[in-house]
């Protein structure tokens, strides 16, 4: 089963929290046990010393066994926490105040002696307990002498074992209670800590929550509500899931914005479309509803004006279906390009040679700068023949007679190149150049000829640069002319690179 970060959090806090009252409960436990036993060595450490001097047998020098046992058994009577043992210079125990059978050792280490007698290292000192094989106590010891000769110790153990055996049973009582008083507090200490951190790695859960709920409530909506900056470089899980949860908002608002615009301009464009749709429909009916029924009354010259007109109108309206079909097949990204690499200045002769009748008819001196140009670019060929062909269109309707239209080919570096679309037409008002590529928009100062227009054009052309990975800019002085230009990925001739 995996455990949620609560679960988590919460088992980590009380492993750590056990471990540390255990380390503190040992570090305690030992502290006190030191402190009790270095008070208590220092409280009698002259002990030895004074029962030697005073003793007239150990004072003498010479001693009787039993007489030492009795003597023994007389201080043991007054002093029941006390053992006493008689030592020769070899650390032989020669008698004592226990009972024999209790004697687990008859030699003791002499080194503790010596270095308490001589105050050699600092208490509390521990020494070898006779009625156990390995265990230690704290003791007083004394040199008993005859004359100048050693001839042994009297060691005292200070905590004997009828001592340790009452304090145990009453340290257990105080060790239970003294336990349980603990284990309440630090359950207690655990559960405020706990409660305490949780609220402070679970505040960041509930604010964001909120903000969600807020959204929610308010259809998805941020522009009307406050919601909770959060810190964007912070390592903190919470906070950046909150970045990532605000970058997601304002994604979805740009979304839910974008829709809404295009929802409107796409209800503007269909309402406008409706109305040249309605125009050209209508005189086509007119004029054929006057063939129908007028059609022997009318001579033959009317005849083919009448119908002159109705294909002039068939015309507008199947360029106008058309330039709707391309537009919204643009717009749902439903396109395949086909990039290949051809000759820049070759393709825009083959374009000016389609627009020979119009530039004539104006007399219009349209060239190619520089007139041979190798520059070799990778682009769709048919998307970018579209793209010129609706500028170049565009150019010679809005320029007079007897103007001039120049195609500028510059090579900026070794992967890119400019093409410039430059007349000195009407030009186009500062105020206006942000809205030319607008759907259905059209200048103030557009030329009225006799052909109707969609006003389609540039929004087509804006669509297809940006398919070819291309962005157009234009620069336009009213009645001085306008120039269009966009960027084109060149590629250098293998022979040229040699």
């Amino acid at each position: 089963m995996r455990l949620s970060l609560y679960h988590r959090l919460s088992l980590s806090l009380l492993v750590v929290f056990i471990v540390i009252i255990s380390v503190f409960f040992v570090w305690a436990e030992n502290l006190e046990q030191t402190t009790r036993y270095e008070s208590e060595q220092n409280l009698h450490l002259s002990l030895a010393a004074n029962l030697a001097r005073d003793n007239p047998l150990l004072q003498e020098g010479a001693y009787d066994h039993q007489a030492l046992k009795n003597l023994f058994h007389t201080l043991m009577v007054l002093g029941p926490a006390f053992e006493f043992y008689f030592i020769d210079p070899n650390g032989v125990i020669l008698t004592h105040s226990i009972t024999p059978s209790l004697i687990k050792r008859d030699r003791i280490d002499l080194k503790p002696l010596i270095q308490l007698t001589q105050n050699e290292i600092s208490l509390p000192i521990y020494g070898d307990d006779p009625q156990h094989e390995s265990r230690e106590k704290i003791f007083s010891a004394a040199p008993v002498f005859n004359g100048s000769q050693l001839i042994g110790y009297l060691y005292v153990i200070v905590t004997g074992e009828r001592y340790e055996s009452a304090y145990n049973r009453v340290d257990s009582d105080r060790q239970a209670e003294l336990s349980m008083v603990m284990l309440v507090g630090a359950l207690v200490f655990l559960f405020i800590v706990m409660l305490g951190i949780f609220y402070y790695f679970t505040r960041p859960l509930r604010r964001l929550n909120h903000d969600i709920q807020l959204l929610k409530n308010a259809g998805f909506d941020k522009s009307s509500l406050k919601l909770t900056s959060w810190m964007p470089n912070s390592s903190n899980e919470v906070h950046q899931l909150g970045v990532a949860f605000e970058e997601m908002v304002n994604q979805l608002n740009e979304q839910l914005n974008l829709l809404q615009q295009s929802d409107v301009k796409r209800r503007e464009l269909l309402a406008d479309i409706s109305h040249d749709l309605r125009t050209p429909l209508s005189s086509l009916q007119g004029y054929i509803e006057m063939i129908a029924h007028k059609g022997n009354e009318l001579t033959a010259e009317v005849r083919e004006k009448h119908i002159n007109t109705v294909l002039k109108n068939t015309l507008q309206l199947k360029l106008l279906i058309d330039q709707i079909f391309e537009l919204t097949h643009l717009e749902g990204g439903q396109v395949t390009l086909n990039f290949e690499t051809f000759n820049l200045a070759e393709l825009l002769y083959d374009i000016m040679a389609k627009f020979n009748l119009q530039t004539n008819a104006k007399h219009i001196d349209i060239s190619v700068k520089p007139n041979s140009s190798y520059t070799q670019v990778y682009s769709d060929i048919a998307k970018l023949e579209r793209v010129i062909s609706n500028l170049l269109e565009n150019a010679i309707r809005h320029t007079q007679e007897r103007g001039k239209i120049e195609l500028i080919i510059e090579e900026l570096n070794e992967n890119q190149c400019s093409l410039t679309i430059s007349d000195n037409g009407t030009g186009i008002k500062a105020e206006e150049l942000s809205y030319i590529f607008d759907t259905r928009y059209r200048a103030s100062n557009a030329i009225q000829d006799k052909n109707k227009h969609t006003g389609l054009g540039l929004a087509i052309t804006k669509k297809l640069l940006e398919l070819l990975k291309s962005d157009i800019k234009v620069k336009s002085t009213l009645g001085k002319g306008t120039a269009f230009s966009f960027n084109l990925r060149r590629v250098i001739p293998i022979e040229e690179i040699k």
